[in-house]
């Protein structure tokens, strides 16, 4: 059965769920990052129901962020794109039981499993429409270059992590970020997510990440946007 834990340095009043696999998992995070972090989280594993819901969650995190309003600078656009994003880019995710929310769908984390193939062809074409027209060059040479730096190895891709700005601050990123290791140890295979934001860098650290590259391209890739390229080993906690 489920039990709420408390770790120490995590918000004020949070509790935070965990399974009967909750201390090696604890354990395991601690181990990672380095410090108490919250883990566990009222998390669940997301069924289709609910892309629409996290569709809208991850428009309200990424709303402000640099890379997606380079690539979205029209609001109207931004909105349309959002639509369909969740399906396209990681819809294997909820066929696998890798798409998990936490809370009331406060946050979203999304993971293709290890050799999940998505349709690009798809993705293109909403590029192609809504995309600004003075970055579709730099975006592919961006996209091309990070995909140089993916393990050649079979690995999970940790294609996001986000909470709605209205719960910032709470762990719940941190307890995200947990939940997908998880998946990873249980596999014992590496964990290949990507960072635009570098506001975020901190939580990669926390989380002992291995920064392979940091890409940008062209003249209008603001440093700011460039894709970081990260990786973790293999449980070794």
């Amino acid at each position: 059965m489920p039990r709420t834990v408390r770790v120490a340095g995590s918000p004020a009043g949070a509790e935070y769920w965990c399974d009967a696999l909750g201390n090696d998992l604890e354990k395991r995070a601690r181990a990672r990052c380095g410090a108490d972090i919250a883990i566990g989280g009222q998390i669940r594993t997301a069924p289709w129901a609910d892309e629409k819901r996290i569709g809208a969650s991850i428009g309200r995190a990424f709303a402000a962020d640099p890379y997606v309003r380079w690539l979205l600078p029209d609001p109207c656009n931004y909105l349309k794109a959002n639509e369909k994003y969740v399906r396209l880019s990681s819809g294997p995710s909820f066929d696998n039981g890798s798409a998990f929310v936490i809370g009331d769908i406060s946050g979203a984390g999304l993971c293709l499993s290890p050799g999940t193939k998505v349709d690009s062809g798809p993705l293109a074409e909403e590029a192609e429409k809504y995309f600004g027209p003075a970055v579709h060059a730099d975006f592919a040479g961006l996209m091309e270059a990070a995909d140089g730096h993916r393990p050649s190895r079979l690995h999970w891709y940790l294609t996001l992590i986000a909470v709605d700005p209205a719960k910032s601050g709470r762990g719940l990123g941190a307890a995200l970020m947990a939940h997908g290791l998880r998946m990873c140890d249980r596999d014992d295979l590496p964990a290949y997510p990507e960072s635009k934001n570098a506001a975020n860098l901190s939580l990669f650290k926390r989380f002992r990440f291995e920064l392979l590259a940091e890409v940008g391209a062209g003249k209008s890739v603001d440093p700011a946007s460039a894709i970081r390229c990260f990786a973790t080993p293999c449980n070794n906690g």
